[in-house]
This record gives structure tokens, sequence and C-alpha cells, in this order.
């Protein structure tokens, strides 16, 4: 991202109350997504133990790591899975600047980045687990 685009950015989380840190992790998840919808025939009590786990992985992961921050972001829109639906951490990217900027292209799943404090980024394709998150674990100086 150029500079005038990471300050986009950067306001953007800033006006949805989100903190930013040196390094941000964001699972970005697109509408008319099929990747979970195996699990619609699921009942309500198993979807929000698979929704629960999903929000403790990156509770975990920010509790663990004090200069990096991770957030769960989707594109606007209605047609998503129960799965997606029902997690009410998942922030909505009301104005897409997240997918103008970053996310251009829909992937199955959903993509993944590590956006780092001078714009860079990398991005983490067909990631409907935010693996990226767990790429670190092994990481002991706590520090991006």
């Amino acid at each position: 991202m150029t500079k005038q685009e990471y300050t986009q950015f950067k306001n953007f989380l800033l006006s949805k109350n989100l903190q930013v840190k040196d390094t941000v992790f964001i699972k970005y998840d697109f509408d008319k997504e099929t990747c979970w919808n195996g699990l619609d025939s699921e009942g309500k009590k198993y979807i929000n133990i698979i929704v629960k786990q999903f929000q403790e992985h990156v509770s975990n992961f920010n509790s663990l790591y004090p200069t990096a921050v991770a957030y769960n972001f989707r594109q606007p829109g209605k047609n998503f899975n129960k799965l997606k639906l029902w997690d009410e951490t998942i922030i909505v990217d009301d104005t897409e600047l997240l997918k103008k900027l970053i996310f251009k292209n829909k992937a199955t799943c959903g993509t993944s980045a590590i956006i780092l404090g001078d714009g860079s980024y990398l991005l983490y394709e067909y990631d409907p687990h935010f693996e990226l998150l767990s790429l670190h674990h092994n990481y002991d100086g706590k520090k991006f």
C-alpha cells in the first residue's frame, strides 16, 4: 500500500474502534461464499461451538502477541452461511475499503493478510481457519 492507502487503512480501523499495532492480521471472507455451507444443515448448538472455537483462536493470538493484533472481517452482503452470519465478532467491511486496498481477488474460504507498519502486506489465500495465525505459535520472541 502507498502511505496514503496505509493511512486510510489505519483510519478505517480506528473508525471501527479497533487498535492499530505494529502488525495487523486480518481474515477476510467474501460474499456468496460456499466454503462452510455444509455446516448449515447442522444444529445451532454445533455451529455455535465452532464459532466459539474460532473466536478463541483469534483471542488467544491477541493475548500472546502484544505487538500484533488479529481481526476477522467480511465483505458486506447477506449471502453467507450460518458460521459467518452467527459470529458477532466478525466486522463488516461496510465501505469495502479493505477489499479495495488488500483483498482484491476473491478466494474460496477467504483470504488472510499480515499488514506491516510500513503498509506492506502478505496474502494467504484459501484460509478457512485463519491458519496464518498458527504459523507463529512456535515463535518465542512474541514480536513481529
